[in-house]
């Protein structure tokens, strides 16, 4: 009897020790500026591939607990795609290399990149100590889909 109180002892100890050292109960942090990405060529070299490689759009998980968001280029301008499709609350819209195309995981339907709502993306210099060709994602704008049947992503 003596053992299994020390065991349950040391489990309550190791997980107080997990607790603190995690930050507790503290609340996922809240945006208050746009998400830096990294420099605008290698991000648009990743997506549109070089001759060695064939490039795709890029998955980006979102470092404020909501869904994650994929970054394409679309009319030469590099565009920031909910991960959300339009009217849905919970339909998440993947990548697939082998079809080329965005898929909707709730009924299969191919989408385009201007079928999907997106964030706020600036490209440049965002304070003195910033580069002149980062890329910005601002996940508290969205706007909507454009809609259009022609797309580059």
């Amino acid at each position: 009897m003596f053992a299994v109180g020390i065991i349950i002892f040391a489990c309550l100890a190791v997980a107080g020790l997990l607790f603190f050292a995690t930050g507790g109960a503290q609340d996922t942090p809240t945006q208050t500026k746009p998400l830096f990405l990294g420099l605008e060529p290698e991000l648009r070299d990743k997506i549109l591939g070089t001759s060695e490689d064939e490039g795709s759009p890029l998955y980006f998980a979102n470092p404020f607990g909501d869904n994650g968001f994929w970054l394409d280029v679309e009319n030469d301008d590099i565009v920031a795609l909910n991960l959300i499709r339009p009217g849905s609350n919970d339909c998440q819209v993947k990548w697939r290399e082998t079809m080329g195309s965005y898929i909707a995981e709730c009924d299969g339907e191919r989408l385009t990149s201007r079928d999907l709502d997106r964030f706020e993306v600036t490209v440049g210099k965002q304070a003195a100590d910033s580069p002149e060709d980062g890329v910005y994602v601002d996940l508290r704008v969205v706007e909507p889909a454009p809609g259009s049947a022609d797309s580059t992503g």
